[in-house]
């Protein structure tokens, strides 16, 4: 595994702020480490002035890869409109919206495709980020399509019909380090180490796992806790199934769109997976101990589909599909928009064959496309939608 040769260093005040915790209480679950580390308000890495998503930053996501993405992604969501039979009021919004390259995609595409649009589709950029929610404005301003935007930090409004979409956002919500041992599972807290930096210590679960009641959950999602090597780790996510109930609340009708890496629980927890799944990432490189550089890397853990589908139909939603974004691409035409890109007027062959290019990694199996895509939805035509239709779905 890639590390970088020079990890940054830590976020000083956000070690105080977690050393000053950990003395009041002995110890810290990771979920609340990982709380700190990227969403504290004032330095936690998502709330940073700098920008870290991108070429120049941490990591590179599909939206900033290519605008072919925003692009496909947006015949799906025009199918939800769609099938909600075209109302004069639809809404999408997006988690994890950043700089508004994704939702300027996506509106393009919807415009382009369907011009009565115009006047009825508002988007909605949640961002918990004062600095790119800001930037976004002013980008959409540049563009002229501040009218039919908003930036919130958070989303707590009432949606009527229309779609959310999460592109790598599941993956980042907080996780709690759990391990095997015999049948039962202990839990893995942060405290100070010997040599005053973080370290892991083993103990009991802490009351949010057991409020959660995960080893019942695993239970009844087939998993043998006694068949799993002793030692293996779990990464779980209550925070996931709260977003997600968050996610049920506001959504009155409509469509739900989660793209991200993970599996559903039973393949989760398998190979090398059960070594942990959490990764910081910093200066576009990787590495398995997130307890360096608390606030100066990014940090994520692969997502339990299983645990995202229960939760919203626990929620009142209903399930749509879950498939590969490969796939999932395929079925709603990205091959089709590189096609029609090589026609146009004016192509040169540099543009097209970095479209290409992009296209290839987007969809290649071993890589961004064996990304997962879940969608979930409430009180709309039974049919699937086109990026689900003849998909398996193992929960």
């Amino acid at each position: 595994m890639g590390v970088t040769e020079e990890i940054p260093e830590a976020q000083p005040e956000l070690v105080d702020i977690a050393r000053r915790e950990i003395a009041a209480a002995g110890k810290i679950d990771f979920a609340r480490y990982m709380q700190l580390a990227l969403y504290h308000n004032d330095f936690g890495y998502y709330r940073s002035e700098a920008r870290r998503p991108g070429r120049g930053g941490d990591f590179l996501t599909a939206p900033e890869m290519h605008p072919l993405f925003g692009l496909a992604l947006s015949r799906q969501v025009l199918e939800c409109w769609q099938r909600l039979g075209e109302p004069s009021s639809f809404t999408v919004r997006e988690y994890g919206a950043g700089i508004g390259g994704l939702a300027y995609d996506v509106m393009a595409g919807l415009l382009d495709a369907e011009p009565r649009l115009e006047t009825s589709l508002r988007y909605e950029m949640i961002e918990v980020n004062d600095f790119r929610r800001n930037e976004a404005m002013q980008a959409m301003t540049e563009v002229g399509l501040a009218g039919m935007v908003m930036a919130r930090a958070e989303a707590n409004r009432p949606l009527g019909n229309g779609v959310i979409l999460a592109n790598e956002v599941a993956d980042a919500l907080p996780v709690h380090r759990l391990v095997v041992r015999g049948a039962s599972l202990k839990e893995r807290w942060v405290v100070h180490g010997d040599d005053g930096e973080f370290a892991w210590q083993e103990g009991e679960l802490s009351p949010e796992i057991t409020n959660a009641d995960v080893p019942g959950y695993l239970r009844r999602a087939g998993v043998d806790l006694g068949a799993l090597p002793d030692g293996s780790i779990i990464d779980f996510s209550v925070a996931a199934g709260t977003w997600m109930a968050e996610i049920g609340r506001t959504l009155q009708r409509g469509y739900v769109l989660i793209i991200d890496y993970g599996y559903p629980v039973q393949e989760l927890l398998r190979d090398h997976r059960l070594d942990g799944t959490v990764r910081g990432y910093t200066q576009h490189t990787v590495n398995d101990n997130p307890l360096q550089a608390m606030g100066m890397q990014d940090l994520t853990a692969h997502v339990d589909f299983t645990c995202l589908m229960q939760a919203a139909e626990a929620a009142g939603m209903k399930t749509e599909g879950l498939t590969t974004q490969g796939d999932f691409l395929a079925r709603i035409g990205l091959g089709q928009l590189l096609v029609d890109m090589q026609q146009q007027e004016g192509m040169t062959l540099d543009v097209y064959y970095r479209a290409q290019a992009a296209v290839y990694r987007l969809i290649d199996p071993g890589g961004m496309g064996r990304f997962r895509v879940l969608g979930v939805s409430r009180d709309v035509d039974a049919a699937p939608l086109t990026g689900f239709v003849d998909t398996g779905l193992t929960m």
